[in-house]
């Protein structure tokens, strides 16, 4: 079997990254309970589940090519 690409798994590395950077500073506004910008915690919401629905996929297909 031949191993996952590279560029791949480091794709997967920095959405791990992102999806870590956005879920925390999304917890910091919601437990500061204080609305600084309305709209930006919507674009993290969107943001934190987009990076996840990309983390399975790539882990998937790394799976798949493993």
């Amino acid at each position: 079997m031949e191993s996952p690409a590279p560029d791949t798994q480091q794709h997967l590395a920095m959405l791990r990254i992102l999806f870590g950077a956005c879920a925390t500073a999304l917890d910091a506004f919601r437990a500061a309970n204080n609305a600084v910008d309305a709209q930006l915690v919507i674009d993290l919401e969107v943001m934190v589940n987009r990076t996840q629905g990309e983390i399975e996929r790539l882990a998937a297909h790394l799976a798949q090519t493993a």
